[in-house]
């Protein structure tokens, strides 16, 4: 028998999923912030990467479902902005087994998202708007059905599912206030011969994207929402999507850009030597404090094709990258995020002075890109994906515990003093409620808990019809009919429905 009762989702507001159908008022739509005004709530981010994007089971990465702790860090840190990458194609009867072809959603429409995974990154939301964190969802990689199709056969395909999904995602968030923002995609890849139809074909993709959540009304009607460039290559995207090409929108200034910056790749990203006609080693070195010797061939700027060092790696090409945002977009009224950034730290593949050496040249990457992102008036959003060992980004703990502690002082120091808030100290947040919801709130008596249809007793859910649990992930756990024990169950969160009724179930 569970050590403590059961508890609903109906003691706690920003959690409630009780149908409007219950005797809830809707809310009313506001007009929402400017995207300039809201930018100017930013600040710096971070991503909560490798989880709610992960295909299928946002565990399966090494990372656990994220906890209020770990949210609750973020915005002790400093950061003011959240970026959740999400999947939505694989938690939708849209994406077919490959073992049976069956729909992993049974009925409905062919691009229906489990209400199930909905109501899962609903509590990741709630959780970042209750810490008061400007908080990004997206539909991110998620098996490449729109990323890896920027052409003419899939382009009418893909725009029925970027229509119905936003659709859904944007009804059921429509309420929440200014602090949520949409972004359309994540890496819209390009080729290097076709870019230029392909971004022609992604526009289509951003514009279905802004319909469709426009047509949704409520706080939708005036949200700010993000559009990324080809590729989210910054030289691509001052190129070929400039603003003039950006989605038409029924509410003015409400569109934001979005690029990411991993430059240059052979510095952040690549970890294994390559052969580009050349061999090309993953550089460990960046700025004034080089390797001499063999270890030349790891100095950011070393030239592999002429074999010899070329131009060190300076805060002058990011500059270069940074101005070009600023001059394309910021200065013509259209804010940019820098939606992910970083370079790997090579802790376990360097040791001694190697590595001290790479270290530091890392400190000085981040307070670069820090300083420039400020300077350049962008939004600058850190990837981390929790991973502690060796190439690693991570810089609040999540895989190790104490949960949500800081992994990466130095890196979290860096980003705070460029934006003038000094060194570490956590003095706690405040929760935020009443931030808006698809739902209301009911009330609950310790004895029994009315949730409509589904009504709980002690350690056992009833309703007048069939019952169904499901995990976090979408997946059946047990079904009952018109009463569904809940004893022996693991600890965790639930979710139970009842014909038209979704309530969510802590289990502790």
């Amino acid at each position: 028998m569970l050590k403590s009762i059961l508890r609903t989702a109906a003691v706690a507001a920003s959690f409630s999923m009780v149908s409007l159908s219950a005797g809830v008022s809707p809310v009313l739509a506001e007009t929402l912030p400017t995207a300039n005004e809201m930018f100017a709530k930013m600040g710096f981010g971070i991503n909560i990467g490798n989880t709610m994007e992960v295909p299928v089971n946002p565990t399966w990465w090494g990372n656990k479902f994220p906890t209020e702790a770990y949210i609750d860090s973020i915005k002790a840190a400093g950061f003011s902005t959240v970026r959740i990458p999400c999947a939505w194609y694989s938690h939708s009867n849209a994406m077919s087994r490959d073992s049976s072809k069956a729909d992993i959603v049974p009925g409905g429409g062919p691009n229906e998202i489990a209400a199930s995974w909905m109501d899962s990154v609903q509590t990741v939301v709630d959780m970042c708007m209750r810490a008061g964190l400007v908080t990004i969802l997206n539909i991110h990689w998620d098996n490449g059905w729109l990323e890896g199709k920027l052409n003419d056969t899939d382009k009418d395909a893909v725009n029925a599912r970027q229509k119905d999904f936003w659709t859904q995602i944007a009804s059921h968030f429509k309420n929440y206030n200014e602090n949520l923002l949409f972004a359309s995609a994540n890496e819209p890849a390009t080729t290097d011969d076709n870019y230029k139809h392909e971004t022609e074909i992604l526009m289509t993709y951003h514009q279905t994207f802004v319909d469709a959540v426009r047509a949704t009304g409520g706080n939708n009607g005036s949200r700010t929402l993000i559009i990324q460039g080809p590729s989210t290559s910054i030289d691509r995207t001052s190129e070929v999507m400039t603003v003039d090409k950006l989605p038409k929108d029924v509410v003015e200034n409400r569109l934001m850009v979005e690029v990411h910056f991993y430059d240059p790749y052979t510095y952040t990203l690549l970890n294994d030597v390559v052969d580009w006609g050349a061999q090309v080693y993953p550089r460990y070195y960046w700025g004034d404090d080089l390797a001499t010797g063999d270890d030349i061939v790891h100095n950011c700027g070393y030239n592999a094709w002429a074999g010899a060092m070329g131009d060190p790696c300076t805060s002058a090409q990011i500059q270069d990258q940074f101005g070009k945002m600023k001059k394309n977009f910021v200065d013509k009224g259209v804010p940019v995020i820098i939606g992910e950034f970083g370079a790997n730290d090579r802790v376990e593949v360097l040791t001694g002075d190697k590595y001290a050496k790479h270290r530091k040249g890392r400190l000085a990457y981040y307070d670069a890109v820090m300083k420039l992102a400020k300077e350049n008036q962008v939004v600058p959003i850190a990837w981390d994906t929790g991973h502690e060992g060796e190439n690693n980004m991570t810089i609040i703990r999540r895989q190790t515990e104490p949960d949500g502690s800081v992994f990466d002082m130095d890196i979290l120091n860096i980003m705070r003093n460029a934006y003038g808030l000094g060194n570490y100290v956590n003095n706690g947040i405040t929760h935020i409620e009443g931030f808006g919801g698809p739902t209301g709130i009911v009330t609950a008596t310790p004895a029994r808990v009315n949730l409509g249809r589904i009504v709980r007793v002690g350690n056992r859910l009833e309703s007048d019809s069939d019952i169904a649990l499901f995990d976090m992930n979408g997946a059946l756990v047990c079904r009952g009919t018109r009463s569904l024990s809940l004893e022996n169950l693991p600890l965790g969160i639930y979710f139970a429905k009842s014909r038209g009724d979704l309530i969510k179930v802590n289990v502790r």
